[in-house]
Order: C-alpha cells, then structure tokens, then sequence
C-alpha cells in the first residue's frame, strides 16, 4: 500500500510505481524454498527490489520490472521485456568475480540473485588501489564476455561490498553484444563507443576517489571526454538543474503550507 507521507503531503499516484499499490510479494517460493520479505531497497517507476530471508538465514534479492498500467496503457509488456534483457545478461556474466550468482527467474517481470553485504561507493569508504585493481579487472571481464555496463557514470551504480571488493548487480540498461545474432558493423561501433565510456567512468571515479593511487596517465584518460558525453551534459545538465529547482520550490511551498 502506498502512504500518505510524513509531511502530510498525499503521496504520488500508483502510476509513479513499477507495481503500483500492490508493492513486493510478503513471501515467495524459489525450488521449493521459502523467502519472506525482510527490507525493501527500492520502489520506483521502473522496478521493485527487496531484501528477503529464507528459515535459515540466506539473504536473496527479488527484482520485479514495472507490471502497473500508465494512464491506462499496459506496461507488463515492457516490464516483461526488459527482465528479459537483464536475466539474459546475469547468465552471461556468471563466474565472473563482482557478479551476484543468479539464483532464477520469478514470474514474467522477475529475478532473484544472491545478495551482496555493502554500500553504494562513496568518498568516505576510502577506496584503495586494490579495490581499483579489482573494479579494473572486473570491467575488462564484462567486456570479455561483450557486455559494456553504461550505467558507471554514478558511482552509486558500483557496490562496495562488505569485503572491501567491488560488485555490480544492476544490468537495466548494460549492452550486450551477441555474436551471431546482433554483432553488425553499428552493433560493434555502439558496443566500442558503450566500452570506452565505461573506461572513462572508471578512471573519473578513481581518480577522484584515489588520487594518490593514480598515474599521469589516469589522469590524461579522466579527462578524454567523448563527443557523445559532451552533447549528454550539454542537453541534460540543465534539465536537471531545472528539476533540481522545482523539487526545490515544491518542498518549500509544502513546508510553509504546513
């Protein structure tokens, strides 16, 4: 169910969530197994995540896609379409060192995985150089496999684990470049283009978070902006600040009709 929130302000529509009213499963069976619903991580527009536990402890994470129609148009469709696309990429990437080992696939929307202990990446969590050495190795493995990961322009994307390594566990929106199937001559162009950024993302964020570990050369492939990343920030960036604002205005306006 969704609430009112705390500061009396109605809460947004169902439409503004993946699952609308209903919300994460209480409990679910997964080969004859039994998870019950001990945390949710997130409930947003496009997906659902949750923590679950199982009668002897073992901690999984149930991700449903969006089922919950927007104005009235289906959206199960999608949502069906882009587990589809993620559930696909977690079997291609399993053995790989900083991969959640996947665990099965929960209705026509979902997916569980084993969880991973940790925080989103952060300045305060004192990333070393052997935490890069393993981000390092663990991005050349995804493009081992033809997989780019997109999504490393936040840092939050990457999981600092519990054991000091690094994870990713959200492919949504990551490439995958199957041969045989989609490797045409655009096909590759894109995945190089998708590769590079992944590499610039990597070295932005180490050089920021670990300078004293970094060379000249981390430093010069911080700076090599692509094309594509310059036209993003030059669009984007104040469609952001412009929402930034607005959030900005909405709270305050709220606050002083309280």
């Amino acid at each position: 169910m969704i609430e009112t929130q705390q500061d009396n302000r109605p809460a947004p529509p169902p439409s503004f969530f993946a699952l609308g009213t209903a919300g994460l499963p209480e409990d679910f069976a997964l080969e004859d197994q039994v998870y019950r619903l001990k945390k949710v991580f997130k409930h947003d527009f496009f997906a659902a995540t949750g923590l679950y536990t199982d009668a002897d402890g073992q901690l999984v994470v149930l991700k449903l896609q969006r089922t919950y129609p927007l104005f009235g148009f289906p959206m199960q469709w999608l949502g069906a379409r882009i587990a589809k696309h993620e559930i696909a990429i977690f079997r291609q990437l399993q053995g790989i060192r900083g991969v959640p080992r996947f665990m099965g696939v929960y209705g026509p929307t979902g997916y569980v995985h084993e969880f991973i202990p940790g925080e989103d990446l952060c300045p305060e969590m004192h990333p070393d150089a052997a935490f890069f050495a393993d981000l390092e190795r663990l991005f050349h493995d995804l493009h081992t496999r033809n997989v780019a990961y997109v999504d490393t322009n936040k840092r939050e994307n990457i999981l600092f684990g519990a054991d000091g390594r690094p994870y990713l566990i959200d492919f949504q929106i990551s490439f995958w470049l199957k041969q045989g199937r989609d490797d045409s001559y655009l096909a590759q162009w894109i995945f190089k283009r998708l590769v590079h950024e992944d590499w610039y993302h990597y070295y932005k964020h180490k050089t920021r978070l670990a300078p004293q570990c970094c060379s000249k050369e981390d430093f010069a492939r911080a700076e090599n902006r692509s094309w594509y990343i310059r036209l993003h920030r030059l669009i984007f960036r104040p469609l952001i600040q412009l929402r930034r604002k607005f959030l900005a205005r909405y709270k305050k306006s709220h606050h002083q009709i309280r």
